[in-house]
């Protein structure tokens, strides 16, 4: 079926993890064949590759271990120009051989191939010296010593190197047994996130059609689940682990799944991602680089290697120091999540320059260098996991939990797991729901904005005493308060609703705050008021007004304009003039008609027939009830808005 190799049990296919295994080395060292020694599987499986005598695609194959975990073998091509294919191979392995002949010792590829396991954050290294049967023990012992003395130099943790031959057999069940012990001891990687997969092999099966092959990076996928590709969905048909047809598969394992759904001949792909979510593509990658010593870097176009996909870049660092901070500017929107390693090659050049972890995948494009920006990047690069990570944040300014979210790759539950630890562990964390999104906030933010708020009004109303209050645009909201615009308009419905502030129509204003009125507008304002009481729900029109009191009718518009801006009248309709207490007898028709209906919402005709006030003036209420925040217009039903 998808991966060949030998067959292991069905047991031990899906009885423990497994081990994923990459080779690593110079060309003609003898990875393949080491790897058919090991296996009994021949990974060169392309014409080309037979006729040429080295490997040019990736090669798999699986090893049973009795009573313990399958091992997954990746054969890489050590020639330099399918370094690309090899760097495919190595995204997302637990350990690595590093296949050194006896007879050549450590070559240009083999350092290449060091730098670049190191750079991946492969933690465990195995040496291999092999075609020891074309070499005298002497030599063999001097490459051993060359070895060792190599690794040493590249921070590698010193051992021993095996001295095998494909050929003859020597040392290979002293490989064998540290292998398998290897194996047993590893750690497995927590399922934790959405399920993300990075495709690494393409191919068609008859009778089954379109399979791919990769390793699951975060979260579990079993048949029957929906993934979403480039955005296109997909549905797995089954699944694949060692030969074996399985239910699930965990995060840090190799299968091979059979897809069904949006597949054409263009996707999937080798480079593109499989997930369980919708992942959010970006440009532009905030990064912690890693440049490799004499390196040469310039402002060209690069190559970024991330997952298994190869895109052209342009780097722009941001920060100086160990590691770099950096953004890398894609020609592509490319998927990645915080944590995701990197590689970066200079296909000029054919020459690795460095690597090293996304730390925010959707990067700014004004304000990335900031010295905040660059504070919470150094942050996020020492950050052990999400919670870390968001506390870090959390001291700068509010999160929006959901994009947080999205960035670290947290699952509903994962959320409100890091929720719980928070409010135990971290006294002064607030949760706000703003525009249908949940942000976090410190009290002390949340203190500081109200002390903005309230010394801005109090300064209005020092300057403006004949008027009840500001707008939310003459206020400058978001830059008053110094939060994002729905986040301020969730703070500003918080203190209205304890007391803190006071609203009337579109006017905000301090709870003691009296607009100051001439004595002749407050006498001309009985008398207005005097017409428009008894009209209740339908006060009389402008040109009525200036009728039944005498008043030229523009001085009367300009007076009632400024009596709006006092707060003492409010225009629900251009040419008609409300008091608070007849628009609150407006708000409550609409919240009796919601108490007394299943639905919880009402119509217009509804409305009409309700306050009597006729179609048309109807119509010009509903739409102011929906201006001030009263109702909400949905389909050609209204609802009362929360708070």
């Amino acid at each position: 079926m998808p991966l060949r190799g030998r067959p292991g049990t069905a047991a031990s296919a899906v009885g423990g993890r497994g081990v994923i295994i990459a080779t690593a080395g110079h060309v003609d060292h003898g990875k393949t064949s080491l790897i058919k020694a090991l296996t009994g599987v021949d990974t060169d499986r392309l014409a080309e590759e037979k006729r040429r005598g080295l490997s040019i695609e990736l090669g798999f194959a699986w090893l049973a271990v009795e009573g313990g975990p399958p091992l997954g073998f990746v054969d890489v091509p050590g020639h330099e120009r399918f370094i690309s294919t090899m760097l495919a191979g190595v995204a997302a392995v637990d350990l690595a051989l590093l296949v050194v002949a006896a007879d050549d010792g450590a070559m240009p590829q083999t350092l290449e191939h060091l730098a670049i396991l190191h750079l991946l954050g492969v933690e465990q290294l195995v040496p291999v010296l092999s075609c020891c049967d074309r070499v005298t023990p002497e030599r063999q012992q001097a490459a051993s010593v060359e070895l060792v003395q190599l690794l040493k130099q590249q921070g590698w943790p010193q051992a021993a190197p095996f001295a095998v031959s494909s050929l003859t057999g020597e040392g290979l069940e002293a490989l064998h047994a540290d292998l398998f012990s290897r194996a047993q001891q590893h750690r497995q990687r927590p399922p934790s996130g959405h399920a993300r997969l990075m495709i690494d092999r393409r191919f068609s099966l008859a009778g089954a059609g379109c399979v791919v092959t990769g390793t699951l990076v975060s979260g579990q996928l079993h048949s029957g689940q929906s993934l979403h590709c480039n955005g296109q969905s997909l549905r797995v048909r089954s699944l694949q682990m060692a030969g074996h047809e399985v239910n699930q598969v965990l995060a840090g394992q190799r299968c091979a799944l059979n897809l069904a759904g949006d597949v054409d001949a263009a996707q999937p792909q080798r480079g593109d991602w499989l997930s369980e979510v919708p992942v959010a593509t970006s440009s532009r990658l905030d990064v912690a680089l890693t440049q490799l010593p004499g390196s040469r870097w310039h402002r060209g176009v690069l190559q970024l290697h991330l997952g298994t996909g190869v895109y052209p870049l342009r780097a722009v660092i941001l920060q100086e120091g160990e590691p770099v901070l950096a953004q890398l500017l894609l020609e592509q929107p490319v998927q990645a999540l915080w944590g995701d390693r990197f590689i970066i090659r200079d296909p000029a050049a054919n020459q690795t320059l460095g690597g090293g972890r996304v730390l925010d995948p959707q990067g700014l494009q004004r304000g990335r260098s900031k010295p905040e920006r660059l504070a919470l990047l150094r942050h996020w690069q020492k950050a052990d996991g999400p919670r870390a990570a968001l506390l870090a944040a959390l001291q700068q300014a509010p999160v929006a939990l959901d994009g947080f979210a999205v960035r670290f790759n947290l699952t509903p539950g994962e959320q409100q797991q890091l929720l719980d630890e928070l409010r135990h562990s971290a006294a002064g964390i607030e949760l706000l729901d703003a525009a249908r999104q949940h942000w976090l906030m410190l009290a002390g933010q949340i203190d500081s904005a109200w002390a903005r708020l309230h010394q801005r009004l109090q300064d209005w109303h020092a300057a403006h005493p004949e008027r009840l209050g500001p707008g939310e645009g003459e206020l400058a909201l978001a830059s008053t308060l110094q939060l994002p615009l729905v986040l301020a308009r969730a703070l500003l419905q918080r203190w209205h609703g304890d007391g803190r502030l006071r609203r009337q129509a579109w006017a905000w204003h301090l709870p003691e705050h009296q607009p100051q009125l001439l004595a002749e507008d407050r006498t001309l304002l009985e008398r207005v008021s005097a017409q428009l009481l008894p009209g209740g729900l339908r006060p009389p029109i402008v040109g009525e007004l200036s009728q039944a009191l005498g008043i030229e009718l523009e001085t009367l518009k300009a007076f009632l304009r400024r009596m709006q801006r006092a707060g003492e009248l409010i225009a629900v309709a251009p040419n008609r003039y409300y008091l608070p207490e007849q628009v609150e007898g407006l708000a409550a028709v609409a919240r009796q008609l919601v108490a007394d209906s299943p639905s919880g919402s009402f119509n217009a005709a509804e409305y009409r027939d309700a306050s009597g006030i006729g179609r048309n003036l109807t119509i010009q209420v509903l739409e102011y009830l929906d201006r001030a925040g009263i109702t909400r217009f949905v389909r050609e039903q209204r609802f009362l808005v929360a708070g």
